[in-house]
């Protein structure tokens, strides 16, 4: 099946790349849950990011950036913002102080509590999109190809 990109005739190459296609899906996808969260004020990395905390409290921060499958400059430039607004903080582990944990703190379990009602009404609009078989299989499939990142 063919869709039409604007642009772009059918025979594209685009049409047959990989890359191409799943960072147009990760854009549109990413569009479509930061504008259910933007009510919260946060992006969906944040929400991402505040969940795995929540869950995982102390983890540390090499956990936490192979768990988003981020490099640690990356993962730093998103955490700031949160611990500059209070939802987050960082000390030292407790066994090796060289290595830094990660924990919410009272505001940032609100800012989840307040994000996952608005998180589950785009999961609902995405599954309307594509069906929740398929979607929990996209879920499925991708959650194992990055498993070993």
């Amino acid at each position: 099946m063919h869709t039409y990109i604007a642009g772009m005739s059918e025979t594209s190459s685009m049409h047959a790349c990989n890359g191409f296609a799943t960072r147009r899906a990760a854009r549109y996808i990413t569009r479509l849950y930061e504008r259910h969260l933007a009510a919260a004020h946060v992006t969906s990395t944040q929400f991402s990011i505040l969940v795995l905390l929540n869950e995982r409290p102390g983890i540390t921060m090499s956990e936490l950036a192979q768990a988003m499958v981020m490099d640690r400059t990356s993962l730093v430039r998103a955490i700031k913002p949160m611990q500059r607004d209070g939802w987050l903080k960082t000390e030292p582990a407790q066994n090796e102080p060289r290595k830094l944990v990660l924990s919410l703190t009272e505001p940032g379990q609100s800012k989840v509590r307040e994000a996952r009602p608005l998180w589950q009404k785009a999961q609902q609009e995405f599954e309307a999109q594509v069906g929740s078989e398929r979607a929990a299989q996209w879920r499925h499939d991708f959650l194992e190809m990055t498993h070993s990142t």
